[in-house]
């Protein structure tokens, strides 16, 4: 299934997964309610997952990137000691990502 998605074919995909509701005989009630909720997730997120464009486009895959950034940002921020309002980290998150993308030119103007 994870290949079909990579590579263009998301509601085979999505269609295949509607086919296990079907076929309920041999499952236990637990196992059941956890493909119901599974399948109405990739039903209610098909816009999701259109991954060859974003490939295309350089579009990261995962959330990689994205948490360790957080966990960095953390490291920084929640040290002994340090309390912040809601204003003052968000404004030190502001300078954060400005360095961490090089956008210098926009802290001094």
């Amino acid at each position: 299934m994870l290949h079909g998605l990579r590579h263009g074919r998301e509601a085979r995909t999505v269609r295949r997964l509607e086919d296990l509701l079907q076929t309920q005989s041999q499952r236990t009630a637990e196992d059941q309610k956890t493909i119901n909720r599974e399948v109405s997730y990739f039903q209610d997120h098909r816009e999701h997952l259109q991954y060859q464009p974003m490939e295309k486009a350089g579009t990261p895959m995962g959330s990689g990137a994205v948490e360790s950034l957080g966990k960095q940002l953390q490291g920084r921020l929640r040290g002994c000691g340090q309390f912040w309002t809601r204003d003052e980290l968000t404004s030190l998150l502001r300078l954060a990502v400005l360095v961490k993308n090089n956008d210098y030119s926009h802290l001094w103007n």
